[in-house]
C-alpha cells in the first residue's frame, strides 16, 4: 500500500471515475468497527482497576476517546481513508480538487455520518455519484483507490441523466 498523504493527485482527466458500492463501503465501515473495538479492548485491559493510578486511567481514558473522534476524521484527511477504506481499495475524494479532503470537510463527513448513521447512505440509491449524504453535504466522493485492483462489482460508474450537483 501506498503511503500518499495529502498530495495525492486526481486521476487522469480521461478516466471514469469508480464510485464505491455501497457493499464495499459498508466492508470498510465494518473493518473501522472492529479496528475501534480492538482499540476499545486494549484500552480496557490495560486500565487499572479500584483507585490507585488516577493519571493512567484519565490518560487512557483520553486515548480511548481520542481514538473514536480522530480516527476516521484523521485518516480521510491524511491518507484519503481509514484503514478499513485502505483495506477495501477505497479513497476519499474531494470533488472540486480531486485530492484528498481537507480536515474540515473531513470533520464534517464525520459528524453527519455519526447523527445521520446508515441513514445517511439512502442518499447512494439517487444520487449521480453514488454519494451518501455525508457525502454530499461534503462535496466528495469515495472512489477505488486502485482500479487495478478492484472487481467490477466493487464500483459503479456516474449516473446518466441526472444533473450535475451545484457547484461542480
Amino acid at each position: 500500500m501506498s503511503s500518499l498523504g495529502a498530495s495525492e493527485s486526481a486521476p487522469a482527466p480521461d478516466a471514469h471515475p469508480q464510485y464505491a458500492t455501497f457493499p464495499r463501503r459498508l466492508n470498510a465501515l465494518t473493518a473501522d468497527g472492529l479496528i475501534l473495538i480492538g482499540i476499545t479492548l486494549i484500552v480496557v485491559a490495560l486500565t487499572p482497576r479500584g483507585d490507585d493510578h488516577p493519571v493512567l486511567r484519565m490518560t487512557l481514558a483520553f486515548v480511548w476517546w481520542g481514538s473514536l473522534i480522530l480516527y476516521e476524521p484523521l485518516l480521510v484527511a491524511l491518507w484519503g481513508g481509514t484503514l478499513g477504506h485502505r483495506l477495501m481499495n477505497l479513497r476519499v475524494v474531494d470533488d472540486k480538487s480531486g485530492a484528498n479532503v481537507s480536515i474540515a470537510k473531513a470533520f464534517g463527513r464525520y459528524v453527519t455520518k455519526a447523527f445521520l448513521g446508515i441513514l445517511s447512505f439512502f442518499t447512494m440509491s439517487f444520487s449521480r455519484r453514488h454519494q451518501a449524504l455525508h457525502d454530499i453535504v461534503t462535496s466528495s466522493t469515495v472512489q477505488i483507490r486502485d482500479p487495478s485492483k478492484a472487481s467490477r462489482h466493487h464500483y459503479v460508474h456516474e449516473r446518466e441523466g441526472q444533473p450535475p450537483p451545484a457547484g461542480t
